[in-house]
Order: C-alpha cells, then sequence, then structure tokens
C-alpha cells in the first residue's frame, strides 16, 4: 500500500508527495490582489497563502507547471523558484496576447527558458520520467468557442511509478462533448484524480465555463468512479480567483444526490489543509 500527500496551499498551488518525490504543482506565489481580475471582480489572487513562500518551497523535488496562465505560473514563481530547478510542462503553447488568440506564440518550454530556467522538461515522449516517475500529457479543453480558443491549448496529466497509484490530473478542462476526458478515464483508470472543479468564466466575453462547473463535475465523478470504483477524487480551483464561480459549499451542495459511495471518496481540502490518502 502507498502513501500519498498532498499539501494544498491556494488555488491548484500544492506539493504532492509521491513515490519518494515531492512534486510541487502551479505555483502561484503572488500577494493577495497582485494580479489582474479576470471577471471585472476583484484583483487575484481573492485570497493569501497560507505559508510563507520560503516554506512552500522547502524540500520541493520538481515543479509541475501544467500551463502558462498567470493563475498557473505567475511573476511570483519565476522570481523565487532557483533556476536550476528540475521543471516539467507539456509540450503545448498557447495565446501570449488575448487580443490575437490566433496568435499561439511561444511554447512553454520558451517561455520558462526565456524566464532564465535552464532544466525545463516537457513531457511530450512516454519516456518523460523523473526519478522513476513517468509523466505523459494527454487532452485537455480549456472551454469552448471563442473564449476556449483565447485560453489555448492545455493538458491532462498522467503520473505513473513503480507500485504506486496511477494519478489523473485534469488541468484546467471541462468535459468535453467528444468524449476525450471520459476517454483517458477509460485508459488508465487512475486511482487519484485531482480535478479542476472551479467552474471559471468570464461572461463578459461569454457565458459558458472554461472548466468543469457543479454540473459537469457531477458527471466527472460519475465517470471515474464507473472505470475505478476505489477511486479517490480531489476538487480544487476554488475560491481564490474572481472568475471560478463554483465553491466547495456549492458544489458539496449539488453532490447531495450521488451515492454515498462517490461522496465519500470526494475530497474538497481547505487552504493550508494535507490529504494523506493510503492506496
Amino acid at each position: 500500500m502507498a502513501s500519498i500527500s498532498y499539501d494544498f496551499f491556494r488555488s491548484v498551488t500544492a506539493k504532492l508527495t509521491y513515490s519518494g518525490q515531492t512534486l510541487l504543482l502551479d505555483p502561484m506565489l503572488s500577494e493577495k490582489g497582485a494580479l489582474p481580475s479576470f471577471a471585472g471582480i476583484a484583483p487575484n489572487p481573492t485570497i493569501d497563502l497560507p505559508a510563507e513562500v520560503a516554506s512552500i518551497l522547502e524540500g520541493v523535488d520538481a515543479v509541475l507547471v501544467s500551463h502558462m496562465h498567470a493563475d498557473h505560473f505567475d511573476a511570483a514563481a519565476a522570481e523565487q523558484l532557483a533556476k536550476d530547478a528540475p521543471i516539467f510542462t507539456p509540450n503545448n503553447q498557447s495565446p501570449t496576447d488575448l487580443s490575437d488568440p490566433l496568435n499561439t506564440g511561444k511554447t512553454f518550454l520558451a517561455r520558462l527558458t526565456e524566464m532564465g530556467f535552464t532544466n525545463v522538461t516537457t513531457m511530450e515522449t512516454p519516456d518523460c520520467e523523473f526519478e522513476g516517475i513517468s509523466m505523459a500529457q494527454e487532452f485537455g479543453q480549456h472551454g469552448i468557442g471563442k473564449l476556449g480558443q483565447m485560453m489555448g491549448e492545455v493538458n491532462g496529466i498522467i503520473l505513473r511509478a513503480q507500485d504506486q497509484p496511477t494519478i489523473y490530473w485534469t488541468s484546467d478542462t471541462i468535459l468535453d462533448e467528444a468524449g476525450e476526458v471520459e476517454a483517458i478515464l477509460k485508459e488508465y483508470k487512475p486511482d487519484i484524480v485531482i480535478a479542476h472543479t472551479g467552474g471559471a468564466v468570464i461572461e463578459a466575453i461569454a457565458p459558458d465555463p472554461l472548466m468543469m462547473n457543479e454540473a459537469q463535475a457531477l458527471q466527472f465523478f460519475q465517470l471515474a468512479k464507473q472505470n475505478n470504483a476505489k477511486a479517490k477524487i480531489i476538487c480544487v480551483h476554488m475560491q481564490a480567483l474572481d472568475h471560478c464561480f463554483t465553491t466547495r459549499e456549492s458544489l458539496k451542495a449539488a453532490m447531495q444526490d450521488l451515492p454515498e459511495a462517490i461522496r465519500q471518496d470526494i475530497y474538497m481540502p481547505t487552504e493550508g489543509e494535507t490529504i494523506t490518502l493510503l492506496i
């Protein structure tokens, strides 16, 4: 039986201890209100970190960056992470200028390299590995229509290691109509899922969610459990950004009609909480 530790800080920033390694996920290290508003409501992030940045960075073996939006890797992270830190990111790119979304600009690798990081690896090949942990990039869809196009490309990430549970980190994806996310659940049958369920919307551009909201999350939970009845699901990307309208409270309320066998395996950590799972 393997023990997995997930130290949650804010939004999606967390430390995942897996197969003997501590992985920092999507560091957004800015102080409260240091970033622009996304929905015209309040500067971001809307809450403080629950710990000092030095404490968050302590003991980190590698950094995983799902994509280069500021709520996943910000200027504070670029400034405070060691430039030789091992960083892993999908082989992908997204617009650097939202006024020109068809100009995809630079890859995540190129942007991190320009920031001065010297040890960046992409996940495009099946043999991407760090200390026995394999990392594979999979499908993700950051919304639909014009806004989805503006958000650019994203990826889900699969983590595997010998004698360890399979982890599926969804990143910022909706539950797509083509069934690609469902296909990932069917192929990998993940034991642990880190799901972004913030229901992000930028209403000034379009009413459609950029990631799973309550209704999509309920469908996703059921699909995950259909493919692995023992799957544990950690829900994050809530209550720290002004465009995320799904909260822990609203998601818990929406879950009331789900079977207890599903509800008991869904976790919604609060800032500063550590979840330990034995799989």
